[in-house]
Parts: C-alpha cells; structure tokens; sequence
C-alpha cells in the first residue's frame, strides 16, 4: 500500500469522532486541536453527538461537523445496566446484560452505517477516535474500510473482550497523561504502542470589565473571596466531597462565597438531589452560587480566588486544572491520578486528599486568607502552564502521530 504521504498535493483528511452527549474535557481537547492544526497539509472533519451549539462553539468553524447520534448511547447504557443489577441476581444480570449487549449493537447499526458512508464520500485517511476504545463503531468501521485509526485515550476505562481484540487493529493511541499510560499498558496494548500528549491549554485574555460583570452577575461584593469548582456534576468528580470542605470553609472565612460551574449533564437526579438538599440545609444557601454550564469558562476560572479540584477516584488528566492555573488562578486538585504530574504541592499548587475535608478546607482557608501566598502560587502555576502546555507544540505533536501512522508499515500486535 502506497502512504498517503507520497502525494505531496493531497491533503489529509481526519475525522474526528466524539460520542460524548455532554460538554466536557474531551470535547475541549478536539476543539484545540483541530484548530491548530496545519489547515495546508489536513483537512479535519468533526463527527459528534453533543447539542450542535456545544459543538460549534468548541470548533470555531475551524472544521466542517456533522451530528450523527447513536440510537442507543453510553448514557442509557449507563442507567439499563444499572437498573439491570439493582433488579436481577448476579447470575441472571449478567445474562441480561449481554442480551442488552446485542440489542444495543443492533440498535446502533444505522450509527455504523451513516459514519461509514460519511469515511467513503469524504475520502478520510485518517478515523480519530477521540473516546478510547468505547466507539466501538467507529473504529469498526474504520478498520472495515481499512483508514488508518488513531484512538485517543482520555480516560481510564477497561476494554470488553470485543475492544481488547479492536485494539490490535489500531495504529496509534495517544494517552493524555502518563498515568493513563501506565494504567492501559500491558491490559490490552503494550506500551510502546501509547504516546503521551498531554492535553494543551487554549486561553484568550480576560478583561478587567467581563470578570467585574460576571462577578456583578452574582452580586459578589468588592473584597469578597470566591472560590469554586469547574466540571460535570458527576459522582466521580467529587461534589459532595467539595462541598463538605466548602462548608467548613464558608464558617471560617466570613467574606468567602462558593461558585459551582458545571450541569447535571449525565442525568444522575439522585446525586443532584443531593448536593441540592445539602445547599439548602447548609445554613450558607446565599452564599452558594449555582452556575450551571457556561460557554465562557475563561471569564469564571478568571473571577475565582481559588479553584478547587475533588475527583474521588483517580484524574486522568484534570483540564480545569490547567485552564485555571493559565489564568492566573492558584488550584488545590486531588492527589489522585495524573494531577501529580502538573501540579508539585506547595510549589505551583497543592494536592490534598479529597476525602479529607479538614485538610482541604484548611489548605483553601490559607490562601484565601493569605494574599501574598494565593498570588504566587497562581503565578508559579501560570508560568508553568505556560510552558508545558503549549497549544501550538501539542499541534505539532499530533500531526507527527499522522504522519506517523500514514508513512508507517500498520498497526502491530501486542
């Protein structure tokens, strides 16, 4: 087979595919690096299943897009398996689960066959799987219609037995920290199969007049210190656990107010439930902001004193990480997963346990409460994100995985 690469007139098609039904980091990465890429040499096309206006605003009109949705999506697989296990027995559950299991690959053929029919009348070279080895469709029909195929792991989740035999099929994994690398390797591919790209930072300016706005928005008071936490309200994040904290800090710092950025996007209403009926009985309900989603996360990460990250299980990446410390922002971020490898506690940041609500309520108190401190932490934290997270660089990086795969003999086996 000829490379691609040998026609130097053609541009390289990529498609792009993103199943995620809900804003989140993922979706921020894909619109970075599309954007950046050389516009000369690629031609990106973005495949996604988010509310179009989600979408097209990560894109910026940076590639053409196509919402191409599956019948039956992780979120309902989510919530039937789910119910499936509260019902039945673990015997019988399982059995029912791999009947869902067919029915689901049954219901999701259209999927199948829409985005085949869209890699054969766009001529892509390239399928981007921009969710791991969970698009089982997608790199289906990318291995089907023999295009090269990059999996890009965000996460940690474990293969099915059905995606640890795809995974011999792909080119390319790209992991977006070292710690999802050391997780995956050896489970269904080696490592000298994953590269490390770390995920970039794309921030513009803030001016003075949208951070007084926004914080004129909520009636935040001149003076007051507002620290809050930025993501999918989702259990793993760890809502609950910052919120614990967040109260103990609210009956310390008296001219302190707490901002939640984020919506209830995968449907959980217990877990909403909960964090609502915590707010109300907390006796600082006033004091509480509830922002929802917002498009211009820039201007909130901007108007914070202090971000505070709280995933109870291990982080892959953590963008809100570093989006806020490109801002300026000074980050307490759980000690769990890959935010060891941005942050060095006590230095550009801190890393505390999130189930200890004393140690991070006393670790938000000390910079709220020291000026001096706050500002050189989110100084430190700026410069290095800076750095180490260069939106260009990561452009660059993602290009030679393309022409990698594309100039090379195919994928190995391992």
């Amino acid at each position: 087979m000829l490379s691609v690469l040998s026609n130097k007139n053609k541009r390289i098609t990529i498609l792009y595919i993103d199943q995620a039904v809900a804003f989140g980091g993922s979706l921020v990465v894909l619109g970075g690096v599309v954007d950046v890429i050389d516009k000369n040499r690629f031609r990106p096309l973005v495949i996604g299943e988010v509310e179009s206006s989600i979408l097209e605003h990560q894109i910026k009109n940076a590639a053409e897009v196509f919402i191409i949705p599956h019948a039956f999506n992780y979120v309902m697989w989510a919530r039937a398996t789910d119910t499936i296990r509260g019902i039945y027995g673990k015997v019988t559950g399982k059995l029912a689960i791999y009947g869902l299991s067919l029915v689901r690959s049954i219901i999701n053929t259209l999927y199948l066959i829409r985005i085949s029919g869209l890699i054969i009348r766009k001529h892509v070279d390239i399928v981007h799987a921009n969710n791991g080895m969970s698009n089982v469709e997608a790199i289906i029909a990318a291995i089907i219609l023999r295009r090269r195929l990059v999996v890009h792991l965000h996460g940690l989740s474990r293969p099915g037995k059905i995606q640890s035999l795809l995974a011999r099929m792909v080119h390319r994994f790209v992991a977006v920290s070292e710690y999802v690398k050391d997780s995956l390797a050896g489970d269904y591919i080696s490592a000298d199969r994953i590269q490390v790209i770390r995920n970039p930072v794309r921030i513009s300016p803030v001016s003075k007049s949208a951070v007084a706005s926004m914080r004129g928005k909520y009636h935040i008071l001149p003076g007051e210190k507002l620290f809050g936490i930025a993501g999918r309200i989702v259990r793993w994040k760890g809502h609950i656990e910052f919120l614990n904290a967040a109260l103990l800090v609210l009956g310390r710092v008296p001219d302190s107010r707490v901002i939640i950025i984020g919506d209830f996007a995968d449907g959980d209403r217990a877990y909403q439930d909960k964090i609502v009926s915590m707010i109300r009985e907390s006796g600082f309900e006033e004091r509480i902001l509830l922002a929802g989603y917002v498009e211009d996360m820039v201007t909130y990460y901007s108007a914070l004193d202090v971000l505070v990250h709280t995933s109870i299980q291990p982080e892959p990446f953590g963008m809100v990480i570093t989006e806020a410390m490109a801002c300026g922002v000074p980050v307490v971020a759980s000690d769990r997963g890959a935010p060891g490898e941005i942050i060095r506690d006590g230095v550009n940041g801190f890393l505390v346990d999130p189930d200890n609500k004393d140690a991070l309520a006393e670790t938000i108190v000390g910079l709220l409460e020291d000026d001096e401190l706050r500002q050189g932490i989110g100084r430190k934290g700026k410069a290095w994100v800076q750095e180490s997270y260069n939106l260009q660089e990561y452009g660059f990086a993602m290009e030679e995985v393309y022409r990698g795969v594309l100039g090379g003999a195919g994928p190995e086996t391992g």
